[in-house]
């Protein structure tokens, strides 16, 4: 039996394949901006009543945050790596320093500043609000490599998801 053929997928592919089909980052209103040159990921999540934390409607609920700075560091990861890798969260720490404000968009800059055989590090901002003042700051960790023979084939996905 012969393994299938592998296609080479890009770093902004991953991302626009993260944006329009995987459901958490649909359901949500995850959007990856344009990548910089400066070598971090940079997201936005609109502000919407669902995702309010509050009863006033005022503040992102806390695990919102969570999932995107999740989220922007896992892009971060792929971009550091320069192709895609199954990688799942080892550890994510989240320092909530202030509110997040539904006024504006909430935005996730992302940078994975360490990368090791097994394992990725990974660091996020969170700025909110139309100053967008730092509201958190996420450091994650990553495994990069999957022992299990289900992992996801992203190469399959590209394929049956193409536009």
């Amino acid at each position: 039996m012969t393994s299938p053929k592998k296609i080479a997928i890009s770093i902004e592919e991953v991302a626009r394949l993260f944006s329009q089909h995987m459901p958490h980052g649909l359901d949500t209103g995850m959007c990856l901006d344009d990548i910089d040159a400066d070598g971090k990921t940079r997201m936005h999540l609109p502000a919407q009543d669902f995702l309010a934390g509050d009863p006033a409607g005022q503040f992102f609920f806390p695990g919102v945050m969570f999932s995107l700075a999740d989220s922007a560091c896992g892009l971060a990861v792929f971009r550091s790596l320069g192709r895609f890798a199954p990688i799942a969260t080892l550890d994510m720490r989240v320092d909530h320093l202030a509110p997040a404000t539904m006024d504006a968009d909430l935005i996730a800059v992302a940078e994975c500043y360490r990368l090791t055989t097994p394992i990725a590090f990974a660091r996020c901002e969170l700025l909110s609000g139309p100053q967008r003042r730092l509201v958190a700051i996420a450091m994650g960790t990553f495994v990069l490599s999957s022992s299990s023979s289900d992992a996801f084939d992203i190469n399959k996905f590209a394929k049956d998801h193409q536009s």
